[in-house]
């Protein structure tokens, strides 16, 4: 079996076990960090939900330090598209970049202190997140001077509206069902268009950039439902932490497949360096930039 096909394997694989692991988080709910009553510098846990990791136990000023640790990671993704892209990109990708910066960041604040507040910090950026990349994608194929202004005026309207009703009815429900919902939805766009915009212009699977977003992405979400489901057997793995990686290097090589089929609807020239999925870069020849 070559490479190619057993990145896709591994993708599918992936994908069909997400399916189990689901239902049983819909129908018996998560079981993990609920009634840890580890303390600190922050204290009362206000966020609606708290993960398997338990609290407070490397310093009183951290809620969840491996957490709060991983999620700069994702941060770092973004500071590394920026300087090897932000010379050459349209500023939609740009925007990107910096979309991993605030997530990251507020990813980093909620675990770091469980205070709804700070949960607002890390789930908002995460829809909004997903709105820009959505215009991505719906400008994918548009001329380099082609405005979007009326779609973009929806997407604001639209997620603005999204995130007031995140703010205040998953609080009155106290848990994060609405954001689950509203976040999930936003990827399984992004996924299915992805793959169609895939089909259209890698239609001979040469290029494995999509494949390997899905498979960093859906393999961090299994992790993170196992350690929603079996938190009692699986805590000391810190398998959050662990999605957290994933799903910064898997939502950064999207960000990178939807850089390099623009690239190919614009006809440039491009190459894709770097030996691992953690330093992949697009490099353009300069007499091609637009």
């Amino acid at each position: 079996m070559d490479a190619a096909r057993a990145v896709r394997w591994a993708v599918t694989a992936t994908l069909f076990s997400i399916v189990p692991l689901l239902i049983l988080t819909a129908v018996r709910g998560p079981v993990d960090g609920t009634g840890d009553k580890g303390t600190g510098y922050w204290g009362e846990k206000t966020a609606t939900v708290n993960w398997c990791e338990s609290d407070y136990t490397v310093t009183v000023y951290i809620a969840e330090f491996g957490n709060t640790l991983s999620s700069f990671a994702i941060v770092a993704n973004g500071l590394y598209g920026l300087y090897k892209h932000a010379s050459f990109v349209e500023t939609r990708y740009i925007c990107c970049f910096l979309m991993f910066i605030v997530v990251g960041g507020g990813s980093a604040a909620f675990h770091g202190t469980l205070r709804r507040s700070m949960q607002m910090m890390d789930e908002l950026p995460m829809v909004w997140g997903n709105s820009v990349f959505s215009f991505v994608l719906l400008t994918m194929e548009d001329s380099v001077n082609h405005a979007r202004s009326l779609e973009a005026a929806i997407l604001v309207v639209v997620t603005i509206a999204a995130s007031f009703a995140i703010s205040y009815l998953d609080e009155s429900a106290g848990g994060q069902d609405l954001f689950l919902a509203v976040y999930g939805l936003g990827v399984v766009y992004l996924v299915l268009r992805s793959r169609a915009l895939d089909l259209k212009y890698n239609s001979k699977g040469t290029l494995l950039l999509l494949e390997t977003s899905h498979l960093f992405y859906a393999g961090g979400l299994v992790l993170w439902l196992c350690d929603r489901n079996f938190c009692s057997s699986v805590r000391s793995l810190h398998l959050h932490a662990l999605w957290h990686l994933g799903a910064g290097i898997g939502t950064y090589t999207s960000v990178l497949f939807w850089m390099w089929t623009r690239n190919e609807v614009l006809q440039r020239k491009q190459k894709i360096l770097g030996s691992t999925p953690l330093d992949r870069w697009i490099e353009m020849e300069a007499s091609k930039l637009l």
